[in-house]
């Protein structure tokens, strides 16, 4: 066995490490372990590892791994084993940077006449340039003088569709179906029905059960029944009709639509106040 492989082993089982535990401690494998103790540092993956292994191995062992590394110096590989240096590369060296010189000192000598070609060529492109932009110029197409009439005249036809638009609308707001209730509780006046048609009347019940009787003008009573919960009873009114009443023997109960308006009937839940007989005016 080696001597610097003796004397690591004898390190190691004073310690009191087998080669397991000493593999634990380096994280060294096992076989490289066996293989620097028998000093066949042959089997170890290269030079280089040979010597970061040995001072793993001393310091897990608690040895001067400086010192023993110049001890055995003469046994242990070079991890950075010197190259000679010949002739022959010292005189490549040299040419080469005699060439480098030549090159260098050779581009010098034209440095003026490159200033002046980029100095041509700045001044071709300057030219080139202007000429360009003077055809853009002249090839432009002139804007004709009545512009701002016909300008004049989309804005006005802008703002007489904007102006057709907004009447319109207004109309439509104006001639929307209104129904409200007056001074007088359960009277309700109508306003802006379809002139010269029927106006259809929609009593339908919600929640429970309604006793309903619907009379024409003032005493010509046109039908009068009970509407289950979900059950609707439509009627048209004459166009020429002026007021027609509803009577609900269960107000709270009971759903109005007139010419697909909602009429909004309030809510009450005190049975004293559920029959109630409603009047419709139309103007």
């Amino acid at each position: 066995m080696d001597e610097i492989g003796q004397k690591l082993r004898n390190a190691r089982i004073k310690k009191g490490y087998t080669i397991d535990d000493l593999q634990q401690v380096t994280k060294i494998q096992k076989r490289y372990l066996i293989a620097i103790e028998e000093g066949q540092f042959d089997h170890l993956p290269g030079d280089f590892y040979v010597r970061a292994f040995i001072k793993q191995y001393c310091e897990a062992v608690d040895l001067d791994s400086n010192e023993l590394l110049d001890e055995y110096k003469a046994e242990i590989p070079d991890s950075q084993p010197h190259e000679e240096v010949t002739q022959e590369d010292t005189t490549k060296k040299r040419a080469i940077s005699e060439s480098s010189n030549s090159f260098l000192s050779g581009l010098r000598n034209y440095v003026p006449q490159i200033i002046v070609g980029i100095v041509v060529i700045i001044i071709i492109g300057v030219i080139i340039f202007g000429m360009v932009n003077r055809s853009k110029s002249s090839s432009q197409v002139t804007i004709p003088k009545d512009t701002s009439s016909q300008t004049t005249s989309k804005s006005k036809s802008k703002s007489s569709s904007s102006t057709k638009k907004k009447s319109t609308a207004k109309k439509a707001t104006t001639n929307e179906v209104s129904i409200k209730e007056s001074a007088t509780q359960g009277t309700y006046t109508i306003k802006n029905l379809p002139a010269n048609k029927d106006t259809d009347v929609v009593v339908s019940a919600d929640g429970g059960q309604a006793w309903i009787s619907f009379t024409e003008g003032t005493s010509n009573m046109v039908w009068q029944q009970a509407i289950s919960s979900g059950d609707k009873k439509s009627t048209s009114v004459p166009a020429d009709t002026k007021t027609f009443s509803i009577h609900t023997g269960n107000i709270q109960y009971t759903k109005i639509t007139v010419a697909g308006k909602s009429v909004d009937l309030g809510t009450t839940s005190n049975s004293s106040s559920i029959v109630r007989t409603l009047t419709f005016n139309i103007e």
